[in-house]
């Protein structure tokens, strides 16, 4: 398989925003590594242990070594690889207990998130117009079996949650777990119905809006902790790793 250079995301606008050009983010050749990197791990080109190596990345890419050299450096930094005595850089396990530290962590900064909108919701029912945006276009990702665009439309869902509250803290507390969200996201899409994950952002949404605090917190905790613990890694990996079966020839 051969890694592709995902596009970027377009924006989300208010739906009172008014309709122009949003300004362009400045992109190096860095940037667009690390997005291939996370959009193979994300799909399943690269799997959870995975060795990374450098000069093979290079070579798919049809780029020179430096630059992936440093997109390699700055997926370290964020956890996203990991470099191992004598086993090389790696892709991060998804463990079980790994996988319950990252949601855990979640969890706590998006029901704060959630919590700050549902009071906000109240003064404004437009805060929320960014999210129904988002869940219409998972709902389109699902519908056209996109399997990295329900990824990334899914993290960006989560990241809006805490982009809409304005506490710059939360967002910049959450920002780090980004792009692990984004491969984790991107595998569960192997086992679960994309149907179904697009529409757990609807109803997390309009739970949001109802103003049901119960309802919300339990919600919350199906939608980030329980759902994403019972995808069996291990079986994705054991899955991908099993050999290839051959027709036998038929003797004659």
């Amino acid at each position: 398989m051969r890694l592709i250079k995902p596009s970027a995301e377009p924006p989300v606008a208010r739906a009172s925003a008014p309709r122009e050009l949003a300004p362009l983010t400045p992109r190096t050749l860095v940037d667009h590594v690390v997005d291939a990197i996370v959009q193979a791990a994300a799909t399943g080109v690269f799997m959870p242990g995975d060795r990374i190596i450098e000069a093979d990345v290079a070579r798919r890419l049809n780029i020179s070594r430096v630059p992936v050299r440093e997109a390699l450096r700055m997926l370290e930094s964020q956890g996203i690889l990991v470099s191992l005595p004598y086993r090389g850089m790696r892709l991060m396990e998804v463990s079980a207990e790994r996988l319950r530290k990252i949601l855990e962590v979640r969890l706590a900064l998006e029901t704060l998130a959630a919590f700050m909108l549902r009071d906000a919701c109240r003064r404004d029912p437009e805060i929320l117009a960014p999210l129904d945006a988002i869940a219409d276009q998972l709902g389109a990702a699902a519908v056209a079996g996109d399997r990295f665009g329900i990824a990334t439309l899914d993290t960006r869902f989560h990241r809006t949650l805490c982009r809409l509250t304005g506490n710059e803290i939360l967002l910049a507390t959450w920002e780090p777990l980004a792009c692990q969200l984004t491969i984790i996201f991107g595998l569960s899409t192997l086992q679960n119905d994309m149907q179904a994950i697009a529409q757990e952002h609807v109803d997390l949404t309009a739970l949001i809006r109802a103003g049901d605090k119960a309802a919300l917190e339990r919600n919350l905790q199906l939608h980030i902790l329980d759902s994403p613990q019972a995808i069996d890694f291990a079986a994705l990996i054991a899955r991908r790793n099993a050999p290839v079966e051959r027709p036998q020839r038929r003797k004659g």
